[in-house]
């Protein structure tokens, strides 16, 4: 399942550590980064680690996560097994296995559509879920443009980094619960990640300073315009808000039925 990637590449290589805001955020991404690695078996390792003692819904990911892996070693057996573990602890994402490249190696195999089928969710949890993949994507997308703006700003503020609340609604869905933790994980990335570029765009924003003589004007223009560009930003995160709307019905149905 592949998301966040490149910033934890970036955070990681910039010797940005990520201290844990709650739940599991530290040791996920330290899997990711095996995975970006390509080091699958031992983000296999560290999956199922991170099982022990974990709430069902994060073992139910940590199992679709293995079941990815060993698709992308051509291991179909054990994926498919992984993949049925991550079902049957409730796992109910019904959008990623569609676009995964890794999973798509298996999706034909008779046994992978068996176990597929077997996952449902409610219609409320389908919006949110949806929602919270999207948000993410959004999330790393303005991460690259805050990083890019730093690149020719001339100004010693700090960039101002808007973003989305995360629903609250109840859910006992395994993927809206580990898809909401994505999202957390996204966001500290995006704020390290930008600090760190702030760091570094203040310390060259100076050196040009002294060695140009950059004027006072410059630096106002860049600091009004860097507001305007975060007031942007915050706007366009209000106006894909997520917004619970009442289901038509809390029957959970199969994935084949959300398309």
């Amino acid at each position: 399942m592949r998301r966040i990637s490149l910033l934890a590449i970036f955070l990681l290589l910039l010797g940005v550590r990520i201290q844990a805001q709650q739940d599991y955020v530290d040791q996920l991404l330290r899997v990711t980064e095996l995975t970006d690695n390509q080091q699958y078996r031992e983000a296999i390792s560290g999956y199922k680690r991170l099982e022990s003692g974990a709430p069902e819904w994060l073992r139910a990911g940590a199992e679709y996560e293995i079941a990815e892996l060993y698709a992308e070693l051509n291991e179909t057996d054990n994926a498919i097994a992984a993949l049925n573990n991550a079902v049957q602890l409730g796992f109910d994402d019904c959008l990623t296995p569609r676009t995964s490249k890794r999973l798509a190696k298996i999706l034909k195999n008779p046994k992978t559509t068996e176990a597929l089928a077997g996952m449902k969710i409610t219609e409320a949890d389908f919006r949110e879920l949806f929602w919270l993949k999207s948000e993410v994507e959004h999330a790393e997308h303005d991460a690259r443009m805050m990083i890019t703006d730093n690149i020719n700003r001339v100004d010693q503020q700090s960039t101002d980094i808007p973003q989305a609340q995360l629903p609250t609604r109840p859910t006992r869905s395994a993927g809206v619960f580990y898809w909401r933790q994505q999202l957390l994980l996204i966001q500290r990335a995006q704020r390290e990640f930008v600090k760190k570029s702030d760091e570094e765009r203040m310390v060259h924003a100076a050196t040009m300073g002294v060695i140009n003589g950059a004027s006072s004007s410059a630096a106002l223009e860049s600091a009004r315009q860097a507001r305007a560009t975060a007031e942007s930003r915050r706007a366009e995160i209000r106006r894909r808000a997520f917004v619970p709307l009442t289901p038509s019905s809390d029957r959970p149905k199969p994935c084949s039925e959300w398309r």
